[in-house]
């Protein structure tokens, strides 16, 4: 049986930032990645992933727990993990831009549940107005980062290529998810009965 866990607010907006500033940081990316990928090998995901979302809303209410909520954002975080160390070993072929693409549905599938489990979760005004500025705060800075990391591989070491600069992104990114995954760890306690 899962125990019961409790939620470290202030560490839980440090991971929120954090989750944000990764989002900012790879913002433009995925487009570079996408590109092997048919249109038509993405509306089929598509379709398949929307009804795999159909079927997790089903059990919306026998899965609104903090236990659940745990569980489900790890394994997000660890699948987005994943999928950049792949890229970061294999580089981009068509089947690892499947991989990123599929990976990145399963991060959106889950990541509407997520959303509104907080809702459930978190019941006061407070914490959803601290958890909205930490991730508006987080893809600013991160988009803010992007753009300067992006100027310095032009300026400093003429590299243009979009798939490179890309390639290179992922380094930053792989850092971040680490510390994601760490904030989300220390966000949620056991908690003894």
């Amino acid at each position: 049986m899962l125990p019961n866990l409790s939620i470290n607010y202030r560490k839980y907006l440090k991971y929120k930032f954090f989750n944000s500033l990764f989002t900012g940081v790879g913002t433009g990316s995925y487009v570079t990645q996408y590109n092997p990928i048919g249109i038509m090998e993405i509306a089929i995901i598509s379709i398949i992933f929307t009804c795999f979302s159909i079927l997790i809303a089903l059990y919306y209410q026998k899965l609104m727990y903090k236990r659940y909520f745990f569980i489900v954002a790890l394994f997000v975080e660890i699948v987005m993990a994943l999928w950049i160390c792949c890229y970061l070993f294999f580089g981009i072929s068509h089947e690892i831009a499947l991989l990123i693409y599929m990976c990145r549905s399963i991060t959106f599938v889950f990541g509407d549940f997520l959303s509104r489990c907080e809702t459930y979760l978190f019941k006061k005004p407070k914490i959803f107005t601290l958890i909205d500025y930490n991730r508006q705060m987080g893809l600013i800075i991160g988009m803010i980062f992007a753009v300067v990391f992006y100027n310095i591989l032009n300026n400093q070491y003429a590299i243009f290529d979009n798939n490179t600069l890309v390639y290179y992104i992922h380094f930053v990114l792989i850092l971040i998810q680490v510390i994601i995954i760490m904030n989300l760890i220390d966000s949620f306690k056991k908690v003894r009965r």
